[in-house]
């Protein structure tokens, strides 16, 4: 950022006063005064006393110092204005790009670069989106709603999202766009409960409208991020923490993609859809009850 004039002036100022060969030039009458600042030359200048021609020369330096040091200002900014415009596209730009799809308004030639002629929120239906790099392409991964009903597009809107992305992209840059119904998840599990705080359906005691392991399940869900890596590990971890949860195990857990065979996971997944559901229908989960009682001495 540019310094003032008056900044610049003092600053020359101090060098000169650092200069052994200069002492000899003081601003006035006082012995040994070899510093001069802005301040003291405009109140000179003002009522008009005799001013040496080398603080004026040393202003007019600032001046010109000043006017290049705010031309350097202009020019980052427009060069920062250009990068930002035309930043390389990286993965997160295809992810970014996708969600600002609008459906049912066709992309416009706005100058140099395709764009929609107006923004129009409620026409952006991708709520969730990712790009990866597979092999020599780019794959884009898509999805509709909210936590916990994310979907699919329905295949007219797939369709447009496709042809959005053939005039948008990069020439030459292959691009696999999907969008799936979610991966399934299915576990054979041991859980140990305190029945001093849950009841038989897992519901607390005190208060029956809170299933605080159904809850847990939900929350680790809600929290993985789109097209995240899925490790058995935290959702041990998420379930531990429910209250009246005093152990749990995972001996067995499944994944199926839409369409796919069930296979095994041995400790963490990755979605071909970019989400899960836990299948609980399919889920073995076996519920041990334990009491835990506090003794005291």
């Amino acid at each position: 950022m540019a310094r003032t004039i008056a900044e610049i002036y003092d600053s020359l100022n101090k060098v000169k006063a650092n200069m052994q060969e200069l002492h000899a030039f003081v601003v006035d009458n006082n012995p040994g005064n070899t510093m001069d600042n802005a301040e003291t030359l405009l109140a000179d200048l003002s009522n008009k006393s005799k001013v040496a021609i080398w603080r004026l020369w040393l202003w007019l330096m600032s001046v010109a110092s000043w006017m290049v040091e705010k031309l350097f200002d202009i020019h980052k900014e427009e060069v920062e204005d250009i990068i930002a415009r035309k930043r390389p596209h990286t993965l997160r730009w295809y992810a970014e790009e996708s969600k600002k799809f609008q459906y049912g308004y066709c992309l416009e030639w706005l100058g140099d670069t395709f764009g929609y002629a107006a923004d129009q929120p409620t026409a952006k239906i991708i709520t969730y989106a990712s790009a990866s790099e597979v092999g020599d392409k780019v794959l884009i991964k898509v999805a509709t709603g909210e936590r916990p009903n994310i979907k699919p597009l329905s295949t007219i809107q797939l369709s447009a999202f496709k042809d959005y992305w053939a005039k948008w992209k990069d020439a030459g840059v292959k691009l696999e766009i999907v969008s799936l119904p979610a991966d399934e998840i299915k576990v054979n599990m041991k859980i140990i409960r305190d029945r001093m705080i849950l009841d038989h359906n897992n519901r607390l005691l005190r208060d029956s409208t809170i299933n605080p392991i159904e809850n847990a399940i939900a929350s680790f869900g809600a929290g993985l991020e789109f097209d995240g890596l899925l490790r058995l590990s935290k959702l041990v971890d998420a379930i531990q923490s429910a209250e009246g949860v005093i152990d749990v195990q995972i001996n067995d857990a499944w994944h199926r993609p839409s369409g796919g065979d069930w296979k095994p996971i041995n400790m963490s997944v990755m979605p071909a859809s970019g989400y899960f559901i836990l299948d609980i229908d399919n889920s073995n989960i076996i519920y041990e009850d334990e009491v835990n009682v506090s003794i005291i001495d």
